[in-house]
């Protein structure tokens, strides 16, 4: 019997929502074959199954939210056996583990082979040399210690917590993944309302979880009813789910904890536009590239990044992250829905490169072929609604990043330039930044840099 587990896609995914079962219960399954469709907070993927077999048992619905390494599934034999309920989503160490991540060029989209482990011995405990030694120095019986690390490992912290609890009970004992999960949901200030699972009552992931899924439900029951009035005409009306579920997430979360400061800069485009005119023929014949604005902007902002490394910054977990890299991510509209590939090291290429990689990733991206390394690790990003005849606008950041910069349409005014007035293409740049690292002042040096590059485009070769 094979555990289907959520498999863990990029360093800041947590959990994942199953999208689609692809197989019903008791389908035969080849392995290779399309089992589910997920979605990260990242994108789409369909993922493929490691092993052959039949579809035994869904543990985990359409829709429904699992935090990864959880178990989702069994494959097995047509008549094996489905492991008791007691059993299902256990963390404890399985015998073997096998691993393939694979990127398909070919398909509608990001094809990922599942992760897989194969069933578990009961016999083996799984504890990490640091926690074993500790707990032979304090006497403690491992073999009833449930393990908080991955697969039920048991951790260095799993002991403390039971040493702990013996000397001062009045203490919270809690993990570092259940503390951060807790300050993520806002109920940091609960916890010592929360009643823990862990070894010693320490309390863990699914510990915080639980507790929330009741507030909230308990929440849910005490607001009343909304209703739509027979008079109202209803076009249509579907729960948010997937990457647009996702992206409501995200906005919210962004919105309600980083406290915004918003600048906005007018720009005189007319060389730029100048520039890009005596180019883009010439780039388009020789290299078959078509070089746009964007692609200036976002050579442009990698500049400015690499002089004002304040806003190529992050807050995690009271922690203030200045990046080193300047990895730059360009919004882009794909599918009735939004994703951010990332351009890195943009201060290190120039222009016609990052007119090669932008135009290669939207290009992907509306195929729907994106990688999950194209669309991560972005620590600033551009957002360009000027082709739609917007003149201005504000951004949401795009957590964990710290800025956001905005880029409106072109247009002409007239303009008093050295006593006269001239008619001028002029264009909205601003940017939006985390208040919390990033001060106004630091904001606008950076503004006024990136205008001063925009309206100086031939400063781009010094």
């Amino acid at each position: 019997m094979y555990e289907v587990l959520m498999p863990k896609m990029g360093e800041t995914m947590e959990k994942g929502t199953i999208e689609k079962w692809r197989k019903k219960e008791g389908d035969k399954v080849e392995k290779g074959e399309i089992l589910y469709d997920l979605a990260t907070d990242k994108v789409s993927l369909e993922v493929e199954s490691f092993n052959s077999g039949y579809l035994r048992k869904i543990l985990k619905s359409e829709g429904q939210e699992v935090p990864i390494m959880e178990v989702i599934a069994y494959i097995g034999e047509k008549d094996e056996p489905i492991p008791s309920a007691s059993g299902q989503g256990s963390k404890s160490e399985p015998a073997k583990e096998e691993v393939k991540v694979e990127d398909k060029s070919a398909g509608t989209g990001n094809n990922i082979i599942q992760m897989q482990a194969t069933k578990p011995d009961s016999d083996r405990i799984s504890i990490s040399p640091i926690a074993k030694n500790l707990a032979e120095a304090n006497n403690i019986d491992i073999s009833t210690i449930k393990g908080s690390g991955p697969s039920g490992r048991i951790v260095k912290e799993d002991i403390e917590a039971i040493i702990l609890s013996k000397g001062k009970k009045e203490r919270i004992f809690i993990s570092p993944f259940a503390r951060k999960t807790a300050s993520d949901l806002g109920i940091d200030y609960k916890i010592e309302n929360i009643a823990g699972s862990g070894p010693g009552g320490r309390i863990v992931h699914s510990d915080i979880l639980a507790f929330s899924s009741s507030s909230s439900k308990a929440k849910k029951e005490e607001e009343p009813t909304v209703t739509l009035s027979s008079e109202i005409k209803v076009l249509s009306s579907a729960p948010l789910k997937g990457i647009r579920k996702i992206i409501a997430e995200k906005m919210v979360e962004s919105k309600q904890n980083i406290p915004h400061i918003n600048l906005n800069a007018t720009c005189d485009v007319t060389s730029l536009i100048s520039l890009r005119e005596r180019l883009k023929d010439k780039i388009e014949k020789s290299y078959g590239i078509k070089i746009t604005y964007t692609d200036f902007i976002v050579k442009i902002a990698a500049i400015v990044l690499s002089e004002f490394r304040g806003v190529n910054s992050s807050l995690q977990n009271n922690t203030h992250i200045v990046y080193e890299d300047i990895n730059i991510g360009v919004a882009v509209s794909a599918n009735e829905s939004l994703i951010v590939p990332t351009i890195y090291s943009a201060d290190m290429l120039g222009v016609l490169e990052i007119a090669k990689k932008r135009s290669e990733l939207v290009e992907k991206g509306r195929s729907g072929k994106l990688s999950i390394e194209e669309i991560t690790n972005a620590t600033f990003t551009i957002s360009n609604l000027g082709m739609y005849g917007v003149r201005s606008f504000t951004a949401i950041i795009n957590p964990p990043q710290g800025a956001i910069m905005t880029v409106s349409e072109m247009y002409e005014s007239p303009v008093a330039v050295s006593g006269k007035v001239e008619i001028r293409t002029l264009m909205e740049i601003g940017v939006a930044v985390d208040h919390r690292i990033i001060d106004g002042a630091l904001a606008a040096q950076f503004l006024r840099r990136v205008k001063e590059l925009v309206e100086n485009p031939e400063m781009l070769i010094l």
